[in-house]
């Protein structure tokens, strides 16, 4: 059976805008893969190659992880004369890029070209060897993955004859043959529910002496897993309900009145959900171990998470997008720190950094949002002109839902956990300012680094001399 790949009529629009440039694209494709059919809510072509960028954005550290923060600050080189001469790991780079800018339910699921058909011919090796490339690295130190199916999507428009071709392929097997998916426009908005919540985060991490000579941010990574394991296992109400992880996530009631949508936001139904943490390990009730560590790294802090499903999702889906929202969140954070700061150790004596906050906007015509993690220095300006070069839209106005712990000018956050059977909850306390904090401290025994991380989200890091 033919799997269906469902695209928004911006996607159409887009394409065809194009086709008038006369020129050859490669750009990753935005959308939802589920079990049913995959929903394709946005493409963006990938910038033109800088020169030196390539291989500066695509520096390795310890972690293996890419600094990927900037994008084009020199002039543009010549465009390779065919997509086969394209550096793979630019494509990588801005793929990245953009995965960090997706809120919880929407991924970067494929990989979209544009050529006459000889180059498009002759360049299939190489389009499939970067589709396997950005499954890859897109899930190189993920601490703990949610995705149900390792299938992409590899869109190829030819621009002689304007023949579109659409297929799948399993991106965890280099082996595996592409399959045709039946490429389909919807002639009217797709509907989503939009899933909300404010989090609240205190998570001990202890490092080992082991990794004592570890980058900041590889310690991070592992001592997060445990954390990962809890929110995979954790317990998450719909307006105050547990449902079952089978059934439709949307009852009859909520869909009446949503036949006829005239604008984006119509086409939005939203959620408020409830994160519950188990309140013992997966190994259950243990006796305590005693470990030797040289540090001790505690994230405290609150953080807003949004997540999107189609209206036809189960639950599970929609567990699943929120679970995922939750950790992508946090360990972008914990990236973007180390990246902007260079902050691999401790340092003797404080310092004080300021925090990324999240940022949300709408992508144009579908109500959909995306974000980006922004520092205090940064304008709201520079902010768009991000966005518009990695996601190829205009935005007009941006969302303030987080600020810095150094605008709040208090180190101090409210606490308010309740228990439910043997799950804690993660909700975070009603705040009259709709904004929310994150802030992050790193302790020596010297001397204090105060590094901010993201809003309210605290570190506390001790060296054992």
């Amino acid at each position: 059976m033919v799997r269906l790949t469902i695209a928004d009529e911006n996607v159409e629009k887009y394409l065809e805008n194009l086709l008038r440039e006369n020129k050859w694209f490669i750009g990753v494709i935005i959308g939802q893969l589920t079990a049913q059919r995959n929903f394709v809510v946005h493409l963006t072509r990938t910038p033109d190659p800088v020169e030196d960028e390539v291989s500066e954005e695509n520096g390795e550290d310890e972690s293996g992880d890419a600094a990927t923060r900037n994008v084009t600050k020199k002039p543009d080189l010549v465009r390779p004369n065919s997509l086969d001469k394209l550096d793979e790991k630019w494509v990588y780079t801005h793929a990245k890029q953009v995965s960090r800018m997706l809120p919880g339910g929407l991924n970067v699921i494929g990989l979209f070209a544009l050529a006459p058909s000889l180059m498009l011919k002759t360049s299939q090796s190489k389009l499939k060897q970067i589709l396997y490339s950005l499954y890859k690295n897109l899930n190189k130190n993920v601490i703990v993955s949610t995705e149900t199916t390792t299938d992409r999507i590899l869109l190829q428009l030819d621009t002689s004859t304007k023949k579109l071709s659409c297929t799948t392929i399993d991106a965890s097997d280099i082996k595996s043959a592409p399959k045709p998916s039946e490429w389909k426009y919807h002639s009217g908005e797709n509907q989503w529910v939009k899933l909300t919540s404010l989090v609240n985060l205190d998570i001990p991490i202890c490092v080992s002496s082991e990794s004592k000579h570890q980058t900041l941010i590889k310690q991070l990574q592992v001592g997060l897993v445990e954390f990962g394991d809890s929110i995979k296992r954790s317990i998450i109400t719909f307006n105050g309900l547990i449902r079952e992880p089978s059934e439709s996530l949307l009852v009859l009631s909520d869909r009446k009145g949503r036949k006829d949508i005239h604008n984006a936001s119509d086409s939005i139904i939203t959620q408020d959900v409830v994160i519950y943490l188990p309140l013992e390990s997966k190994d259950g009730l243990c006796e305590p171990k005693v470990k030797t560590s040289q540090a001790t790294i505690n994230m405290i802090g609150t953080t807003v998470i949004r997540a999107f499903v189609s209206t036809k999702a189960t639950v599970r889906d929609a567990i699943e997008a929120v679970k995922m929202d939750i950790i992508r969140s946090l360990m972008i954070r914990c990236e973007l720190l180390c990246e902007e700061f260079n902050v691999t150790e401790g340092k003797q004596g404080s310092e004080v950094y300021d925090p990324p906050v999240r940022l949300f906007c709408q992508l144009p015509q579908c109500g959909l949002e995306v974000c980006d993690y922004v520092f205090q220095d940064e304008k709201q300006d520079e902010v768009k002109e991000r966005i518009k070069e990695l996601l190829d839209i205009e935005v007009e106005e941006l969302e303030e839902t987080e600020k810095s712990a150094a605008d709040d000018g208090t180190w101090s956050c409210p606490s308010s956990l309740s228990c439910m059977s043997s799950h804690q909850s993660l909700a975070a306390p009603q705040i009259s300012d709709n904004r929310h904090l994150m802030k992050a401290s790193f302790w020596t025994t010297v001397g204090c680094l105060i590094a901010v991380v993201a809003s309210w989200m605290s570190y506390q890091y001790m060296y054992d001399e």
